[in-house]
């Protein structure tokens, strides 16, 4: 035990560059949850109505 209390722990602070401590997250959160998977369920559904509507037929 004696070893232990004759241990000192030194820190050092770190200074974070101005532009990582911005919350940047918030700013896309409605982007990145609601409008991309909304138009990417729009431009799918338009593929596969439009795949089944306009398939060559042999005549």
């Amino acid at each position: 035990m004696e070893e232990n209390s004759n241990n000192k722990r030194t820190y050092q602070v770190v200074n974070m560059p101005e532009n990582e401590t911005k919350n940047q997250k918030s700013n896309h959160t409605f982007l990145k949850n609601v409008v991309l998977p909304f138009c990417s369920g729009v431009i799918g559904a338009v593929v596969v109505i439009g795949t089944c509507i306009y398939v060559p037929r042999n005549s």
